[in-house]
């Protein structure tokens, strides 16, 4: 099994992964994206990549525009092993973006970045296009088939649309099942496949044989015939990466291939992605965050950064990193012991269950659940992926249908002290707060909507700004002047804590970023302002999964420290942090912090 080593500003050096289990988050999405680049390079076929001192830019920006990536000097040579490791996402992707031709590389190397494919197109009969050659599967949150128009994400927990059943088999998988769709809403097995000629034939049962062999590694056999919906980030993830294994491309970019896999599910797919890149069948490129593992079979790393990438040896480039971070290691777990809630003698009960369960017919999703939160408290949510947390996040929103359901004396399910089927939808949005994959991928971005509109949306936890200024217009319809000054004070407050000059841009004023599109903003951006968004109404309840994804290293500790000392939350709120490292939780055990863990349905306090 392959070690890891973790590198992150909190903890670098080595790191050892262990066990091998299953599962993935729904819609987390990954889009396979291919450009071609002409080569006509005679050079060493040992050299797969080659940019020689260049400066990347986006295509369409004028002259003089400042270059995305500066100096940009790498080389990598047939058996070594590359991980672009980036401090935020955007230049990170940029890099591996360039290698697909959507970036502009001044000057152009000579004959192209692949000079090793001269030599592969010449075995090739016919020649295969060189966008099949080289191929990314980026896990972006947003799923770029919803054309930026908000959809309804909590379907999967119900699944009963026509198209909620189509199956992972089906979805994404057809042709290596036999399968072939006999209407618009359902697939039947081909049993009249074209006639093909014997090496057609040898090569469509090599392709099945693969794709037998990898959904077995990866574990996903028993989730094929499951429907696509209600599968979880995940085990999707996993998927895709078989379907673009399947294009059989010379280079393969995985950009965040780990985010949202538990620590015991990522040694088996990297387990299999070093197999095929020992066998280069085909070369693996990863993509990965400051704070994922690094496989052991990575021996060189592109550090991506500031504008500028820095390549070298794994050894080379972890160690100038551990001497740049040490002071902002030290900053992060600096203990501050006199900030203990000495007020936590009667604390509100703002979720209480009691023998919760959540079944579809013969699956058990979640098994007999006992889990008390109090005002005040800071949870950690942890469990392998697969064991239900998607799916108990949420029964603590009421977004699941079977929260309803939960009825005494079998089962009990209070939310702020009544039965979840009491409350007001409407009237829970504006007492939880919440931060996931799930919403950000939801966010309905085709319409115009400022960043001030976005965070306003969060007093009534809806996803349209309400309100001749955006704040909101109350249950009862309208607000009195007392509360639209709060709502204003509580808006520039999140401003001001989180915005551009929190993590580091002197250039842009809270004001200035506040009448930003939101569309228009980095994937972090995105992300800092949803998570203004769930903290602007100070609601009892504070959920955040997997909430620093897409955050740049800045902006991570910029909202740590807003959410730990900065009054992002109160003493009388409580927050439940979803995420599989213990470091990425703001407090930590001298702060008080618990931890809830569930372990195929079952739930326990550890």
């Amino acid at each position: 099994m392959p070690s890891t080593s973790r590198l992150s500003i909190s903890h670098l050096g080595q790191l050892t992964t262990s066990k091998i289990s299953c599962h993935l988050r729904t819609h987390a999405s990954a889009t396979v994206k291919r450009r071609a680049y002409s080569t006509t390079s005679s050079g060493s076929s040992s050299t797969i990549v080659r940019i020689p001192k260049a400066n990347v830019y986006r295509f369409g920006d004028p002259n003089g525009a400042r270059p995305v990536l500066r100096d940009v000097d790498w080389t990598v040579e047939e058996g070594e092993g590359w991980a672009v490791v980036g401090s935020g996402s955007g230049e990170k992707t940029a890099l591996l973006e360039t290698l697909l031709g959507n970036m502009r590389i001044s000057p152009p190397p000579p004959g192209g970045p692949f000079p090793f494919l001269s030599a592969a197109q010449s075995t090739d009969h016919p020649p295969r296009p060189l966008h099949e050659l080289v191929s990314l599967v980026s896990f972006a949150h947003r799923p770029s088939a919803s054309g930026g128009a908000f959809y309804d994400y909590t379907a999967r927990y119900g699944a009963v649309r026509e198209e909620d059943r189509i199956t992972l088999r089906q979805s994404m998988f057809p042709e290596e099942s036999g399968l072939v769709r006999d209407s618009l809403k359902s697939f039947v097995v081909d049993e009249h496949p074209e006639a093909t000629s014997a090496e057609e034939a040898v090569a469509r049962r090599e392709r099945v044989r693969h794709f037998q062999e990898w959904v077995r590694k990866l574990d996903l056999e028993n989730l094929l015939d499951l429907p696509f919906v209600a599968l979880s980030n995940g085990q999707t993830r996993r998927a895709r990466i078989v379907k673009a294994l399947l294009e059989k491309p010379e280079i393969l970019l995985l950009d965040e291939p780990l985010t949202g896999l538990d620590v015991n599910t990522r040694p088996t797919l990297l387990a299999l992605l070093h197999e095929l890149h020992e066998s280069r069948s085909p070369r693996v490129i990863m993509g990965l965050r400051m704070q994922d593992p690094i496989p052991e079979w990575i021996s060189h790393i592109a550090l991506v950064g500031n504008g500028r990438v820095r390549t070298g040896t794994r050894a080379t480039i972890i160690a100038e990193i551990e001497e740049e971070e040490r002071s902002a290691r030290e900053r992060l777990y600096a203990v501050n012991a006199g900030k203990q809630d000495a007020h936590k003698t009667e604390q509100a009960v703002h979720v209480e269950m009691q023998n919760v369960n959540v079944k579809y017919h013969e699956r058990h999703v979640l098994k007999d659940i006992n889990w008390t939160i109090k005002a005040g408290e800071r949870w950690h949510l942890q469990g392998a992926n697969g064991s239900g947390k998607t799916t108990l996040m949420s029964m603590l929103t009421g977004d699941h249908p079977q929260s309803y359901t939960q009825r005494a004396p079998a089962s009990a399910l209070t939310l702020f002290g009544a039965p979840r089927r009491t409350h007001a939808t409407a009237t829970l949005r504006t007492r939880i707060g919440v931060v996931s994959p799930e919403l950000y991928n939801a966010w309905p971005r085709a319409r115009p909507m400022s960043v001030r509109e976005a965070v306003g949306t969060g007093f009534e936890g809806g996803f349209v700004p309400l309100g001749a200024d955006g704040l909101g217009v109350g249950l009862q319809g309208a607000l009195d002047a007392d509360e639209r000054a709060w709502r204003e004070r509580r808006v520039q407050h999140v401003l001001e804590g989180l915005g551009p000059r929190a993590w580091g841009d002197e250039g842009e004023s809270a004001e200035q970023f506040a009448v930003r599109p939101f569309a228009s903003l980095s994937a972090g951006a995105q992300s800092v302002v949803l998570l203004m968004r769930a903290l602007v109404g100070r609601p009892p309840l504070v959920l955040l999964d997997e909430v620093w994804s897409g955050m740049d290293e800045a902006m991570v500790l910029a909202a740590r420290r807003y959410l730990k000392e900065g009054d992002g939350v109160g003493e009388e709120q409580a927050v439940v942090v979803i995420s599989h490292w213990e470091d990425e939780v703001p407090w930590g055990a001298e702060e008080g912090v618990k931890r809830f863990v569930l372990e195929q349905g079952k739930g326990r306090v550890a």
